[in-house]
């Protein structure tokens, strides 16, 4: 993953700039995945469309879940569009990594006992701008164990 030295972020995601408006990557993917099933995940820089002109556009885009490399698609100024879609596949190992985190449910590490397994992941999008430098946006998913035991689901927090 790319240093975070100089990755620029939204300072205030209610309130964007006009550049945060046309920097920050825009996640779209489903709320929730079953772990080892394959899914889209579409990133689109800005919620405004970023130019893409000879003297200034977006280079790559590059995508991560839960720290995990993605993949990278380099884009020319020529390709009109600054998106790329990506497929996705969260694992039984990254439910595993979260279940010490707290349940709402069931209390401090003992999230597995509740029947349904999951884990609020993180997608992370980064790209490069000619001009404007690397921006980041990030989105929390939910993954579902393939393998779950009949029960109830648990109650993951905001803070995940």
């Amino acid at each position: 993953m790319k240093s975070d030295i100089n990755v620029q972020r939204a300072k205030d995601n209610e309130n964007l700039t006009d550049v945060e408006k046309k920097h920050i990557p825009v996640i779209e993917a489903p709320a929730a995945v079953i772990a080892g099933e394959p899914f889209e995940v579409k990133v689109t820089i800005g919620s405004v469309p970023h130019v893409m002109e000879e003297d200034h556009y977006i280079q790559w885009i590059e995508l991560h879940i839960n720290g995990d490399f993605v993949g990278k698609k380099e884009l020319k100024a020529a390709d009109g569009k600054a998106e790329a879609t990506f497929t996705v596949v969260g694992t039984e190992e990254m439910i595993s990594a979260r279940e010490i985190m707290n349940c709402r449910i069931h209390g401090f590490g003992v999230c597995g006992t509740c029947g349904t397994r999951s884990a609020i992941v993180i997608l992370r999008a980064l790209e490069g701008c000619n001009v404007h430098g690397i921006w980041e946006g990030s989105k929390g998913i939910e993954i579902t164990s393939a393998t779950s035991k009949p029960g109830k689901k648990c109650e993951w927090g905001p803070e995940l």
